[in-house]
Parts: C-alpha cells; sequence; structure tokens
C-alpha cells in the first residue's frame, strides 16, 4: 500500500459520516410516490470496442412511458458503482456522450445513458422522468451484478439538471448518490422575460465566442463530436417536448434539498444563456462537499478540451479512491471528499 493510500484508509476506517438527510421535506416532487417499474425491454442493437460492450435498448416503464438505454459495460470492471447520465438538450448517445462512456470504460466503470422519454404524446416532467431515472438505474445496475443502491450521477446541461433530481430524490426510494458530476445545469429560477430578455444579445455572443473552443479539438474529437447532436427528426421533436421542463425552474429546487453532505463538482459560466452560472450560487453555497467552478464562457464552452480533461481527472479521482476503498460508498460524502482530496486536487477549486 502507498503512503497515500494509507492515509486514505486512516481515515476512510475511522470517519463515519451519517449526515445524508435532506434538510427539509419541500421539494416539488420528493414526497411523492411514483412508483413505475421496468416492464420490458428490447435490443436495439450491440456494439464493441477495446474496452467495452455496448448495448442499445428499448426500455418500456409499466405505465407506458419508454426510453431507449445504452449500457456500456467495461470490459474489466474494477468498481461495482456505475455511473447514471441522461442526454443534454439536443443530443443522443453519440459523439462527446459516446467518449465519455469510453473513457469511463478505460478505467473499469460502467455507464447507463437514458435518453428523454420517447412517447410521441407525453410531454417531458421533471419529477417523473427523475424518478423514472433512479428507477432503469436500478433495473440494469441489478442484472449487471453493480450496486444498486450507491449511484455515481453524471450530466451536461438537460442531464446535469435531471443529475440534480437524482441526488435530491435518491434518499427517499433507498439510495444515496456517492459522486456527482453536474456540468452546466440550467436555469435554476426558471426564465423570466423581464429579467432575462434584456440580457439576451450579449449572452448570444458569448455563445458564439464560445463555439471557437471546436478549433482546438483535436482532428479524431473534431469529426466525432459533432455526432453528439440529435439531428434526427422524432429526436428533436422528443427534445422539443423537453423545453417546458428545462424553463420551469426545477433543477434548482431540487438543487436546494439534496442532502447535505452531497459530494461532487459543478461546472458553470457566468455568461452562459441558459446555465446562468451566478444564480446557482447560493443554491449551492450549502454544500460544502461540491466544488463549484464558475468560469468566464457560455454554454458551449464545455466542450472545450480544458473541461474534458478536468472531467477527466475527476473520474478518475472518484474510480482511484472507490477502487482502493470500496466500502467508503457507504460512509458519505464527506468521507469521499476527504479521500479524494488526499489523492488529486481535481475538486479543489471552489470559486467565489
Amino acid at each position: 500500500m502507498t503512503a497515500v493510500h494509507a492515509e486514505t484508509a486512516s481515515f476512510v476506517t475511522n470517519f463515519d459520516d451519517t449526515d445524508t438527510v435532506p434538510r427539509d421535506k419541500s421539494g416539488d416532487f420528493l414526497l411523492d410516490e411514483f412508483y413505475n417499474p421496468v416492464a420490458s425491454t428490447q435490443e436495439i442493437y450491440t456494439d464493441e470496442t477495446a474496452s467495452a460492450h455496448i448495448t442499445k435498448e428499448r426500455v418500456q416503464m409499466e405505465n407506458g412511458t419508454w426510453y431507449e438505454v445504452t449500457s456500456t459495460h467495461a470490459k474489466r470492471r474494477t468498481i461495482d458503482v456505475g455511473i447514471l447520465a441522461t442526454a443534454a438538450w439536443l443530443t443522443h448517445d453519440r459523439g462527446l456522450n459516446a467518449d465519455h462512456a469510453q473513457r469511463a470504460a478505460e478505467v473499469g466503470i460502467d455507464t447507463v445513458f437514458i435518453s428523454p422519454q420517447q412517447n410521441w404524446d407525453r410531454r417531458g416532467h421533471f419529477g417523473k422522468s427523475v424518478c423514472n431515472l433512479l428507477e432503469i438505474a436500478d433495473y440494469m445496475n441489478k442484472r449487471a451484478d453493480r450496486d444498486p443502491d450507491n449511484l455515481w450521477v453524471d450530466g451536461d446541461s438537460r442531464g446535469g439538471m435531471h443529475a440534480l433530481g437524482v441526488t435530491a430524490k435518491a434518499p427517499y426510494v433507498g439510495k444515496k448518490v456517492i459522486v456527482g458530476d453536474y456540468r452546466v445545469p440550467c436555469f435554476p429560477d426558471g426564465i423570466d422575460l423581464a429579467r432575462d430578455l434584456p440580457k439576451l444579445p450579449h449572452m448570444i455572443f458569448n455563445e458564439f465566442h464560445a463555439a471557437t473552443a471546436f478549433l482546438t479539438l483535436p482532428a479524431n474529437a473534431l469529426l466525432e463530436y459533432p455526432r453528439t447532436v440529435a439531428f434526427h427528426p422524432r429526436m428533436l421533436f422528443q427534445h422539443a417536448k423537453e423545453v417546458p421542463t428545462l424553463l420551469s425552474g426545477a433543477a434548482g429546487r431540487a438543487a436546494e434539498h439534496m442532502p447535505l453532505d452531497t459530494f461532487g463538482h459543478v461546472t458553470n459560466f457566468v455568461g452562459d444563456i441558459m446555465g446562468q452560472g451566478n444564480r446557482w450560487k447560493p443554491k449551492f453555497d450549502p454544500y460544502e462537499n461540491l466544488s463549484v467552478e464558475n468560469f468566464n464562457g457560455a454554454h458551449l464552452s464545455i466542450t472545450d478540451p480544458r473541461c474534458m480533461k478536468r472531467w477527466d481527472a475527476r473520474m478518475r479521482a472518484s474510480h482511484e479512491v472507490i477502487e482502493s476503498h470500496p466500502h467508503i460508498v457507504e460512509l458519505g460524502g464527506t468521507a469521499m471528499k476527504r479521500a479524494v482530496e488526499s489523492i488529486s486536487t481535481a475538486f479543489s477549486h471552489r470559486a467565489a
């Protein structure tokens, strides 16, 4: 055992964090019982890479709602905790999302990536979507013999918003999020035209400027990342139905009711037309185990190679701790934070 791992093992063994109960009960959907288990699955295709087996399935819930779910199974799985992610607005399981799953598989982490609901006649609903994500994750984790009770959530934009919702809801269904990576979640207070419309021209300029990040991508990424966008008309229609959810402020309310010891990272940009980084600050301030970065930039800045590099460092540091000390998942977010900070600076930044 290295000196670093010996130090980590010492406080992991001695530290017991039980502060995992949300501090109040006023979340919009937290107390609602919404039992809607997976009813059936149907394989769409399978694929294989050097590090993973990939299966895409149609997953139908008991109430008829259905999703497209892509499971990336690491060929040499090293931890029993898998990553749960859902799509950013206007994206699907290709490009940047597939790159994240492949990078995780390379170190031995499975990923379950879930689309928005795919029913033609149903609109998006934040609370129900969060509950369905938890049901699908539970089904997939049990089927793959992973830990069904301790979750690792990840997501950009709409995906980051739903990851916040999963983190808040998980304790109410007997689960716990042990690592969360929440990137550019949107509209923490919903949209207010009188407040937001005057800022629109400046923010649009920021988005065009942020798009130049594509010019700094490596050649292979420059070819692959445009595939992140879901161009199929059916997919665009399903994402269009998600707009009221994105604008509702539900994710911001969920963020106020996560367990106090929630561990993870938030990436925001202060010039973001949707993320509105500064408006998230009061919602995240109470969470001492969250590292929060508020950079200058825009929503598309999340495609900057530096953001991918930072995400990769956080993913690897969290993996190293869980692989070295599997029992740490039972201890809570403060234990995770201390363990990760003993081996990495990936979570150390908290912007003012």
